[in-house]
């Protein structure tokens, strides 16, 4: 009975313990009968820029998913706010325990150089997701889309609805974020090219925050009232430029376009807030970055073209991998979608 009692009292403990680590899945946990041999058994840790937004938790149900395929054990934690000190943090934690896979979605890629270069110099295959790190702190990038296709695509979203002349504003995440930076030099780009009379007034920056992204939706509003659109290269910008529209009677005046989970921005396009919106499938990202991390520490070589099991063909371009293309959701398909 003694020994009954300790035993239960171990698998209480581990059980826990599991639990305060986010672990998603065990290999000994029965497996789906897709499950990959495994050649050895791997430990991923996936970080994400925050754990309490839509967008994220999306990612968590692709990892989740992909975890039980692969048989891998999947560590998913993320900061409660986009802070990367938090970030850093649980980084260090994950490197403590030796993992053999760290995918991170950097919140500051110059905070996070130097513990990323730590953990690759400790022998962990190290790689970035949704946002990415300075290339010699990782092995690969898994990018959602081409750069400077997403850049093009926006912009000509905004252009379909105003026309090629008035006055724009973007509202990004982070001036830390490298792909929303690249995202904007592109759609700079693509502006001076093909719309001259097209007038960018201001990139104004949220936080990665709802709150910080009402606000300065609100600001931008007001401080140019002779705006025609607002681009959100970040998810929580077009849901709260069109909340904000919405309140102050103006969706009929200015447009808005961008990056935005059709979840959030379901009512929005059945009321007629907005027209359209642009994303990737923030699940089907998680799923490949832990189908990534396993082909990797395998020792398979990841070639352009590949065909990786419940994501498609990739692209492979020298050290970033790329998903997809962008999916425009309007108000006749945004119910076939749930994340």
């Amino acid at each position: 009975m003694r020994k009954l009692l300790i035993i239960l009292l171990f698998l209480l403990i581990f059980v826990s313990a599991c639990n305060k680590s986010h672990v998603l899945y065990v290999q000994n946990t029965a497996s789906s009968d897709k499950q990959i041999v495994a050649k050895e058994q791997i430990d991923i840790a996936i970080v994400p820029k925050v754990m309490e937004i839509p967008y994220f938790q999306a990612v968590q149900e692709g990892v989740a998913e992909a975890a039980k395929h692969t048989g891998a054990t999947v560590h998913f934690e993320g900061p409660t706010t986009a802070n990367a000190a938090q970030q850093e943090e649980i980084i260090r934690r994950f490197i403590s325990q030796k993992v053999d896979v760290l995918a991170v979605s950097v919140i500051d890629p110059d905070r996070l150089t130097p513990v990323l270069k730590e953990a690759k110099k400790q022998g962990i295959t190290v790689l970035t997701w949704d946002a990415d790190a300075h290339p010699e702190a990782r092995d690969y990038f898994i990018n959602m889309v081409d750069a400077e296709r997403l850049g093009q695509h926006l912009l000509d979203s905004l252009v379909r609805q105003i026309g090629e002349k008035g006055t724009y504003v973007i509202l990004s995440g982070s001036a830390s974020s490298l792909n929303q930076e690249e995202w904007l030099h592109w759609i700079k780009q693509h502006n001076r090219t093909y719309y001259p009379r097209l007038v960018l007034r201001e990139v104004a920056y949220t936080d990665d925050s709802s709150v910080t992204a009402y606000q300065e939706a609100k600001r931008v509003t007001t401080a140019y009232p002779e705006l025609k659109g607002i681009i959100g290269i970040a998810s929580l910008g077009p849901p709260a430029a069109a909340s904000v529209l919405k309140e102050k009677g103006l969706t009929e005046t200015i447009a808005v376009v961008g990056l935005a989970s059709p979840r959030d921005m379901n009512t929005h396009l059945k009321e007629g807030n907005v027209r359209t919106v642009t994303l990737w499938s923030p699940k089907r990202l998680g799923y490949l970055t832990v189908m990534v991390a396993k082909l990797l520490r395998d020792g398979t070589v990841i070639d352009d073209g590949m065909l990786i099991d419940g994501v498609g063909r990739i692209q492979v371009n020298g050290d970033q991998i790329i998903m997809d293309e962008p999916i425009d959701f309007t108000v006749e398909n945004v119910d076939q979608y749930d994340f």
